[in-house]
This record gives structure tokens, sequence and C-alpha cells, in this order.
């Protein structure tokens, strides 16, 4: 487990180095470190940002100008439902386990403040909100500890949840894969919330046709079944028809969000889902 821990931390801050860029970044102007541009002096700019070799070159009065310093509250929320077990080449526990490990390396970067949230069928664990650099690590390890078979989500105590502890505005990144449909609707509407919804191929595009002996994660129950081509056919068509509900469900309420694959690159689909 260190091992894998070393090797995904060094992959996720050599990434984060090289392509992440502050998406959260204020348009607005103020007195941060963080320069913007040079523009004209206008009554009521702060003299002491005069740029005067600007200013001299030009022979107009110039400011600098600089983007807000705003540190955001950040609260990742990480679905640790049995259904993560699954994966045809890598696990939906790894991928999810990638995405939250590579924003709380992303909060790090731009010190804000973030706590996690990790949810079953009730609270698992809740690490309060903090800027301390050890918090990646602690989230790693939680989520690896924590048991996903017979696990299952309650989204209504999870909502419930989420509304009475999350008082001030805040960012919410939402981790799982969400194959029982949320209600988010209260939470959408009244915090900026972002949910990734962890998939592999195999379980929307099923292909397979014979005898199976399937394991239920959930219940931790072995069933066989008989797969048809028509079987198969209706399965993924009840997949697509699913998606589109939940998907729905996000945009009525207010809520950006992302699949990401088991085989896609997370910082990329990550970068995709905050400039959407």
């Amino acid at each position: 487990m260190v091992n894998k821990k070393e090797e995904l931390f060094l992959r996720t801050r050599k990434k984060l180095f090289l392509n992440i860029q502050g998406e959260h970044n204020s348009i607005h102007s103020g007195n941060g470190l963080d320069f913007k541009e040079v523009r004209q002096y206008v009554t009521g700019d702060d003299v002491r940002h005069i740029n005067w070799k600007v200013t001299a070159r030009n022979l107009i009065p110039s400011v600098n100008t600089f983007n807000e310093d705003k540190q955001l509250n950040i609260v990742l929320v990480y679905l640790n439902s049995g259904s993560l077990y699954f994966g045809s080449n890598r696990s939906k526990q790894d991928t999810a386990v990638e995405i939250l490990t590579t924003l709380g390396f992303a909060a790090l970067n731009k010190n804000d403040t973030q706590s996690c949230i990790f949810w079953d069928n009730d609270l698992y664990k809740f690490h309060k909100p903090t800027k301390h650099k050890n918090i990646v690590d602690i989230n790693f390890d939680t989520a690896y500890e924590a048991s996903l078979l017979t696990k299952s989500i309650d989204y209504d105590k999870l909502n419930i949840y989420l509304l009475n502890k999350i008082k001030k505005k805040s960012i919410i990144f939402i981790i799982g894969d969400f194959l029982e449909l949320p209600d988010f609707n209260k939470i959408g509407h009244k915090h900026e919330v972002y949910c990734t919804v962890v998939r592999d191929k195999l379980e929307e595009n099923l292909s397979l046709i014979g005898d199976f002996n399937i394991n239920d994660t959930n219940s931790n129950m072995t069933k066989s079944i008989t797969l048809t081509k028509r079987s198969t056919m209706k399965y993924n068509q009840m997949m697509k028809d699913y998606d589109i509900r939940l998907f729905s469900h996000f945009k009525q309420s207010s809520i950006k969000a992302q699949k990401i694959y088991t085989h896609d690159d997370v910082i990329i689909k990550l970068r995709k889902l905050v400039k959407h």
C-alpha cells in the first residue's frame, strides 16, 4: 500500500505542476500578490500600485492590477459504495481515490481550506477543515481502510447531513459512481457543487453472453445468471436511460457533473469539469 500511495502521489503532483492553472481565480481586481495586468490609471486607484516604468515610457499614468486573493472552502465527499469494487482493468475504487487525491493536492496548491466526508449508509468519517499538507495522506488511508463490501449509499441521510453540516457557502466535490439516483436539489442551489461520476466502460456497454456467477457487492451474495444478446441490449439501454435521468437531475439542481472512467486521465477530466 505504501508503494501504491507514493506512486500515485508522485504522478499526481507532477501532473498538477504541469497542468493545473488556477481555475478559481476571481475576475475581480484585489490586493493579492497574483499579478493580473497593467492598465491606465483612473481616479481612486491606489497610488502605491502605479507602474512608474510604463508610466514614463508611455507618458500615461498606469497601474498594476492583481487577481483577488480569495481562499475557498473546499468540501470533498467520498461515497464509499460496494459497487466501487468493480473494474475491468482497474477498479473504480482506485479511480475514485485518485480523484480524491488530485483534488486534495489542488486545494493545497491554492492554499484553500479543505474538509472531507466519507459516507456509505451513514457517516463513516469526517475530517475537519484544514490546510495541513498531511490531509491528502489521511484521506488516502481512510478511503482504503473503509470496507466496500455490503456498503450502499443512503442519499437521504447524506442530503440532510450536508445541509446541516456545511453552513458556509462552499465548493463541494462529490465522488462516487451514482448507481442510485440522489436528490441534491437543495445542496446544488445552496453551494457550488461538482459531481464526479466514476464508471467502468464494461458496466455501461455489457457484451457478455452465457452463464455467469455474479457477486453483488452491496449484499456480498453470489447469484447465477444467464446473459443473452437480448438481455445485454436491454441492460445497456437501461443504463443509458438511467444516466439521462441522473445528468438531467444534476442540471436541474445547478450541479456540474463529469463522468470519469477507470481508463481516463483524471486531471484532464477534472479540468474539463471545473471549466464547464
